[in-house]
């Protein structure tokens, strides 16, 4: 599981993906299970790209993708690598 004090980046911008009821219905659309084990980073409220330097900096894996609600981004980190 992913010790967040130690990567300070996304502590202070993540939020969980089942807190987010549009993402987690398109995830759910999607069959995705355990949804309560995904952070969501939007870029629109954080730079994605200082995130996603920090996880890549500490081999954390995640995915980028087009947000459906709007022109911006987001990523998913699963907790539990």
């Amino acid at each position: 599981m992913l010790d967040l004090t130690k990567l300070p980046e996304l502590n202070n911008t993540h939020e969980y993906l089942i807190d987010n009821p549009d993402y987690s219905e398109l995830y759910e659309r999607l069959n995705m299970k355990d949804m309560e084990d995904y952070l969501i980073v939007y870029s629109y409220l954080h730079n994605v790209s200082e995130v996603a330097n920090e996880l890549i900096n500490n081999n954390v894996e995640f995915s980028h993708h087009s947000c459906h609600l709007s022109d911006e981004s987001y990523l998913l980190i699963n907790i539990k690598q």
